[in-house]
């Protein structure tokens, strides 16, 4: 079943202060209808329909993520690819996701690459996870770089890919071993608050044209700035927050949700000036005020 898909706008002015934990700010999981089973086809003579762009299932960023398979910029030699699905895992799955499907994009040669739009508006310290597991014919290498101006200029420099401070990584997972998970920091302040963030994988080294890689659970995170106010004219105000109290006020009637950081809603109140907090643990929550912009809410 095709799973809802969370959408916050933070339209907030932020200062540098971060919080400690990472926040869930995008993920695909790959197990609902939301996978397209297109193919783009390109040779000398004939171009076929492109793909469509896979939604993120779970954004806290007004503008939701998406992904696209596609030839690198420049390629003129012929090629064909398309992406389905096989099975997938729960190394990196959030939020009690199953195994279910992982985005199979096909015939990865190396012109090919799989480019994710990231917007990190009201977010910073990015962390990108992804499982993955590669054919026995399919590209051994995925090369990462990324786009702070939408696309027009790619950087590979600023990432630490596991911990090794490198830009690319060899993928040893085959099938009959399981799939491993990729970590990529992406150090560079020019990502933090950027709605114009993209990220790319580069798929290179494959044994044969009809190899691939299985990629599943791909998350970005990041710890959420600290707002010094809404940039809304009507700017609702949270206090006392931090909350040590059993309620939390608002300065002016609001319809109100709250998620935890893994995206999950907790709970809601409508048309309201309070909220009863005795029914949240301790810890770091976005509240969503009238649908639109959001406010972090500490409960101590």
């Amino acid at each position: 079943m095709k799973k809802n898909l969370l959408s916050i706008a933070v339209a907030l002015v932020f200062c540098s202060t971060q919080l400690s934990a990472l926040s869930l700010v995008h993920y695909w999981n790959f197990n609902g209808a939301n996978v397209p089973f297109l193919t783009e086809a390109k040779s000398l003579d004939v171009v076929l329909t492109p793909l469509t762009p896979i939604q993120s299932d779970l954004s806290l960023t007004a503008i939701p993520a998406t992904l696209i398979y596609q030839a690198k910029t420049g390629v003129a030699s012929p090629f064909m690819s398309y992406w389905d699905t096989s099975t997938g895992c729960t190394n990196n799955a959030r939020n009690g996701e199953v195994a279910g499907n992982c985005l199979r994009p096909r015939d990865a040669w190396s012109n090919m690459q799989l480019v994710m739009n990231i917007p990190s508006t009201g977010f910073r310290n990015l962390k990108i996870m992804y499982d993955v597991q590669r054919s026995g014919f399919g590209p051994n290498v995925n090369t990462y770089s990324y786009s702070v101006d939408g696309g027009t200029n790619w950087i590979n420099t600023g990432l630490n890919v596991n911990a090794k401070g490198l830009g690319t990584d060899t993928i040893a997972a085959i099938p009959g071993t399981g799939f491993a998970t990729e970590s990529i920091t992406i150090t560079d302040p020019a990502a933090e608050n950027n709605a114009n963030l993209k990220f790319r994988i580069w798929f290179s080294d494959p044994k044969n044209t009809a190899g691939n890689n299985r990629i599943d659970n791909i998350t970005v995170e990041g710890d959420i700035l600290a707002a010094l106010k809404s940039t809304t004219v009507n700017e609702v105000n949270i206090y006392p927050n931090p909350c040590k109290s059993a309620v939390v006020n608002f300065s002016k009637l609001v319809n109100v949700e709250v998620f935890n950081l893994d995206g999950k809603q907790i709970k809601s109140v409508a048309n309201t000036l309070n909220m009863n907090t005795t029914d949240l643990a301790k810890g770091i929550y976005i509240v969503r005020i009238n649908g639109t912009s959001a406010q972090k809410l500490i409960i101590e």
